[in-house]
């Protein structure tokens, strides 16, 4: 039998009958449960609902078949996170407000989930950036982008770029964004940066307010060594990793590559990214 992991956040009252009927779904197929610690704390003291697991999880256990994330882009991103290397197949579940990277919304998910538990569903990888420090550090991950922000509200910094070692641009603005194909729908995109299918292999360097004219986004192949160096008044700058904040100094540099491994991410009906932008961006809708 094939063991599931549980992640998700706290949702609105009105869609715990529908999280309730896949887990119960779940329950009476015999699926062995795991359901992170947070999560399951609102089951029980929120919708007074105690489901049979087999264990409370923080992290994630090497044992698992798949992983079911439910919540919104915000919940999934985190549980990409501790998926990490591993490569354990996930299904998103929407309960959030846009859900560009779930599959399903919530009060489908009960009808859909026996495809899963019959191996009903196809995989579709989705790269991942692969962000090193030239401090010695282990490399980390991240799915949508890894931002250079600005630490003080009151100056810009600057942003030299390096593309496999040849100088490209200093960037004088708030940050400067490098996303992948699944990350050009999210920070990229509020930097007028363009939308990339996900199976396309780029890149995407999205400048964040720049002091320029002519400072555009600009593709690159995802085979690209993107090296970043950082000159801010506070000596300080923020590395945001899809959502994730850490401060560095000035005389730290980032490089940023593809990853060796991807995520992969459970699809249990045909999909269409098309249809995903129609119904998740409005392309197309009447307006007048």
């Amino acid at each position: 039998m094939k063991k599931i992991a549980i992640f998700g956040s706290r949702h609105k009252s009105e869609q715990g009958a529908s999280i309730k009927a896949l887990i119960l779904k779940l329950e009476e197929a015999g699926t062995p449960l795991y359901i992170e610690r947070k999560f399951l704390s609102f089951l029980e003291q929120d919708l007074d609902f105690h489901p049979a697991i087999c264990g409370v999880i923080d992290t994630l256990p090497e044992h698992i078949d798949y992983v079911i994330c439910m919540g919104g882009d915000g919940t999934f991103l985190r549980t990409a996170h501790q998926i990490g290397v591993s490569q354990i197949p996930v299904l998103g579940v929407n309960t959030g407000r846009l859900g560009f990277l779930t599959d399903v919304d919530c009060h489908e998910a009960s009808e859909l989930i026996t495809r899963l538990l019959d191996g009903d569903f196809t995989i579709e990888t989705r790269s991942l950036l692969e962000v090193t420090e030239d401090n010695g550090s282990s490399p980390s991950y991240a799915l949508n982008e890894a931002a250079i922000l600005k630490r003080e509200t009151g100056s810009m910094i600057r942003v030299n770029a390096y593309l496999n070692d040849d100088y490209l641009a200093a960037y004088d603005a708030d940050g400067l964004v490098v996303a992948t194909p699944s990350g050009s729908t999210a920070y990229s995109l509020s930097g007028n940066g363009p939308i990339i299918m996900p199976a396309c292999r780029n890149f995407v360097l999205t400048p964040i307010a720049p002091h320029s004219l002519n400072m555009r986004p600009l593709v690159v192949p995802d085979d690209t060594a993107i090296r970043l160096e950082v000159d801010s008044r506070s000596r300080n700058y923020l590395l945001v990793l899809d959502g994730r904040t850490r401060t560095l100094p000035c005389d730290t540099s980032i490089l940023l590559k593809r990853a060796p491994h991807t995520l992969r991410m459970i699809r249990l009906r045909p999909h269409s990214f098309a249809e995903t932008l129609r119904r998740k961006l409005m392309w197309g809708a009447a307006v007048r």
